[in-house]
């Protein structure tokens, strides 16, 4: 059996230890019962904390672990769980990221799942790489480690021997293809049926929400910003624009795009196609509608746009998220 080792950081969400430790300690053994056959377990799943004491983890649970991470001799798969206060964390226990980078040059696989990868980021094993967070952390997760490349759309990336996935779900999802990749494509289907869960979801995008930049300083942008959002629907000529808040128009791009990491011109788009998709959820209005409403006249072109940006087409993510 392969050996795997999750680790269990302070204040993780609970669902993204034993979400994962059901997957693999369950492959070749909850499927085999069903069928009435002998079971082959693929995995041995252990819990570890930095110390070997509890976990208090969100809402406050406690999680009783195995052991520590030293007790650790030899591990093929080491899991990272969520891990929302990386300073804090890294305060106590400074000793686990030597821990990771050590069992990585091993020949350890690491995976991530969700905010997890912020432990995983500070390893630097992921310098030059991709990577993916729930889309909620990335603009945090992107300022922290310009290093690192963000593929926040999808559920999870695989680098050989480093993983990381997307939020709580997804680690699910890179549980189910980690069973495929150490164990073969049957069993990752069996332990689908078995956990009634959905093997060909790669993408996060269609769950994600715009949020505007707002933290920055630059008050004269946050008034631009306000301003788009309640004139989003307008047609707007950036040149008056500019002139309206008495800055030039090379002056407002350069600066909005500091502020917010987007051009005025995408930043308007995200703000009318996530107004869309609150139309489409609201199911009241047909797409052609909410093309004008929004702010568009071209309705074949905001259909392409909108299904660039959220990764399905407008009926389609009508049926998805329509509220009633």
């Amino acid at each position: 059996m392969k050996k795997v080792t999750i680790f269990c950081p302070y204040n993780t969400m609970a669902t993204t230890i034993f979400g994962p430790m059901d997957i693999l300690s369950q492959a070749g053994r909850l499927w085999n019962r069903m069928v009435k056959s002998a079971a082959t377990p693929f995995f041995e799943v252990t819990l570890v904390s930095a110390d070997g004491l509890p976990i208090r983890s969100l809402n406050n649970i406690m999680i009783e672990p195995h052991s520590s991470i030293t007790e650790v001799d030899n591990t093929d798969l080491i899991v990272i769980a969520s891990a929302t206060y990386i300073d804090k964390i890294l305060e106590m226990n400074p000793e686990i990221l030597p821990w990771l980078i050590t069992h990585y040059q091993k020949g350890t696989h690491i995976a991530s799942i969700c905010t997890g990868v912020f432990l995983l980021a500070e390893t630097g094993l992921l310098n030059g790489k991709t990577a993916t967070l729930h889309w909620g952390f990335a603009d945090d997760f992107s300022k922290k480690y310009p290093k690192i490349k963000l593929d926040h759309g999808k559920m999870f990336i695989d680098h050989g021997r480093l993983y990381c996935s997307a939020g709580v779900s997804a680690g699910m999802d890179l549980s189910l293809y980690l069973v495929e990749k150490f164990c073969g494509r049957e069993s990752a289907l069996a332990a689908a049926k078995t956990m009634v869960l959905d093997v060909s979801r790669t993408t996060q995008t269609p769950y994600a929400c715009f949020l505007p930049a707002t933290s920055h300083r630059d008050e004269l942008i946050l008034k631009i910003q306000n301003w788009m959002s309640e004139h989003h629907s307008r047609h707007v000529n950036y040149d008056t624009l500019a002139h309206h808040f008495s800055i030039s128009r090379r002056s407002l791009e350069r600066r909005f795009k500091k502020a917010t990491g987007l051009t005025p011109l995408a930043y308007l788009q995200k703000l009318r196609v996530e107004k869309a998709k609150q139309l489409l959820e609201q199911g009241v209005k047909p797409f052609s509608k909410i093309t004008y409403a929004v702010g568009y006249e071209d309705i074949p072109f905001f259909r392409k746009v909108f299904t660039r940006t959220t990764g399905l087409l407008p009926k389609a993510y009508q049926q998805k998220f329509r509220v009633c």
